[in-house]
């Protein structure tokens, strides 16, 4: 059985539509978790008790993506998690193959589905793990992408369109095993938001598991539709504090020498 895992701070319309678009694709065996992770929203949760089934729980405070995801997963029931965003729109049946790919092979750690943007255009959803060069060309490759460069797109279309052994993938929409999510304490708490997800799979990875993306799987992120105006300030801070935390536990203090002088070169920190 797969638990499917979804956090939400207030954007409960997203929520929703996130819930109903998996429920209208998936008949099987799966659970649905709701964390509400303090939402100031007074309605935050009411679209809850519409939706059959469905695990709700509510936080006092705003206790960050990984531990209110650790807290989900330590009540669920499947043997599989998806950690999915509540900015996710699902367009097609995507779960029957992923547990076959975990079942054919006990190797593999995590798996990635192929992510959309709205458009229809592809997402950037996996890559190498962080170091300073590799951060420095992927902000290229992302602004390319975002500028349509035709010869980056064909790269991008021909790369996305096959089965990948990578570093990381995305948290919008990350399955692994349970046994091997608590074996290895899940999330790593002192990343309040952003850079869990590459810890996550840094860890797996380390353990001598692989990290998959599985493109024969796919569904819609509306990157960012979570986020609005008010709270960018705080997020671009956390951003930066995650990002510290991963080249501390990672990288080497060269390494955390270049990025903090990067850092405040260019007035981020």
């Amino acid at each position: 059985m797969i638990s499917v895992i979804i956090v939400q701070y207030n954007n409960s319309q997203l929520t929703y539509t996130a819930i109903e678009s998996f429920r209208k694709f998936h008949k099987g065996n799966y659970e649905i978790i709701l964390v509400d992770n303090g939402s100031t929203e007074p309605d935050a949760v009411e679209f809850a008790k519409d939706i059959p089934g469905l695990k709700l729980i509510c936080l006092d405070t705003n206790l960050g993506f990984g531990k209110a995801n650790n807290l989900a997963a330590q009540k669920s029931s499947g043997d599989i998690l998806l950690f999915l965003n509540n900015d996710t729109v699902t367009t097609s049946e995507f779960l029957h193959k992923i547990e076959e790919e975990f079942y054919k092979d006990s190797s593999i750690g995590i798996i990635g589905p192929k992510l959309y943007n709205l458009d229809g255009s592809l997402q950037l959803s996996y890559g190498k793990l962080p170091s300073v060069f590799i951060e420095f060309a992927d902000k290229l490759l992302y602004s390319l992408v975002d500028k349509k460069n035709r010869f980056v797109l064909h790269y991008i279309k021909n790369r996305y369109a096959k089965k990948e052994f990578t570093g990381w993938i995305t948290g919008a929409a990350l399955f692994i095993k349970k046994k091997l999510f608590l074996e290895l304490n899940g999330f790593d708490e002192s990343f309040f938001m952003y850079f869990e997800d590459k810890d996550l799979c840094k860890r797996v990875g380390n353990s001598g598991k692989k990290i998959i993306f599985f493109p024969e799987s796919s569904l819609i992120h509306l990157r960012g539709a979570s986020l609005n105006e008010p709270n960018r300030e705080f997020l671009n801070m956390k951003y930066r504090e995650s990002q510290l935390i991963y080249y501390k536990k990672h990288k080497t203090k060269f390494e955390q020498i270049i990025l903090k002088a990067y850092l405040k070169l260019s007035g981020k920190m």
